[in-house]
């Protein structure tokens, strides 16, 4: 019926989700040896008109026209849930470019949502150890320890994340989920009220304290507070569904098949509506 209970925040826009009418595959991506090296350089074979060096002499492909189109064909893929294309454009864009830290976290994000852990992980391990411990890597690394169900490692590290100057709304928002999975709803709807004030009325934060809310038993305050986040025009329609499916809950399915009908395909919304009837009924 509705797919399976996943996390985001950990995804794409950096909230977890209940069931909704969005899968993610899940699968492997063979990384080229040599890539992730990032520590020590990347190495690439040949040489030529082809070939630049980097500041320690390391051969690297040099950056051609195409560049700009791939990575734009990678964040095509990820805005399509295609995960693995996403992160074999990332890999092939870090061959000409292996000192960009925005390509290595875009490689590091779409393992993580495709689910190719640990791989993600020992990615972020080496990004950590030739940029330090910054708020951006120590909050990746969190979310994929999240997202390994490893909550012993990633609530630690999300705090030290949050406690360095310069930590952002994400660091806040990865916290509250890996304290929700712990069942710290209290300490969860903290982490999300200092990502609000970082990033007020951001529907990614205000999703995350919404299912933290349903989680604690407050359906009607989680109600309220998903329909603050779609409100906002950069609301994600996994968004939208979530609130779908807390208005089934509360036995409004002609408001929750109207929302699951604005985002999913027929058949798939044609599940969920029989599905959130399903829960209706059960109350």
């Amino acid at each position: 019926m509705i797919a399976e209970s996943a996390v985001r925040g950990l995804g794409p826009t950096s909230t977890h989700r209940l069931a909704t009418g969005f899968t993610r595959g899940i699968g492997r991506i063979i990384l080229v040896a040599g890539i992730i090296g990032l520590a020590a350089g990347c190495e690439a074979t040949g040489g030529g008109k082809d070939m630049v060096t980097t500041a320690d002499g390391t051969p690297v492909a040099k950056p051609s026209e195409l560049d700009p189109q791939i990575k734009l064909a990678a964040m095509q893929a990820e805005a399509h849930n295609n995960y693995l294309e996403a992160a074999q454009h990332y890999q092939s864009l870090l061959l000409r470019d292996p000192e960009n830290l925005e390509l290595a976290v875009g490689l590091v994000r779409n393992l993580r949502f495709a689910g190719s852990t640990p791989q993600d992980i020992d990615i972020v391990k080496q990004l950590m150890a030739k940029y330090g411990r910054t708020p951006q890597l120590l909050t990746e690394l969190g979310k994929s320890y999240v997202s390994s169900d490893k909550m012993n490692l990633a609530i630690p590290i999300l705090e030290e994340a949050c406690a360095i100057p310069g930590a952002t709304w994400d660091s806040f928002s990865a916290l509250g989920v890996a304290l929700d999975y712990e069942g710290e709803f209290d300490r969860a709807r903290q982490a999300y009220s200092q990502a609000l004030l970082l990033s007020p009325r951001n529907p990614d934060v205000l999703n995350n304290l919404a299912l933290s809310q349903a989680q604690a038993g407050d359906l009607d305050g989680a109600i309220e507070t998903l329909g603050q986040a779609i409100d906002q025009a950069s609301a994600s329609p996994q968004v939208r569904q979530n609130l779908a499916l807390m208005l089934a809950l509360r036995g409004d399915t002609v408001g929750a098949e109207r929302l699951a009908r604005k985002d999913l395909p027929k058949e798939m919304a044609d599940l969920n509506a029989e599905y959130y009837r399903y829960l209706a009924g059960g109350q």
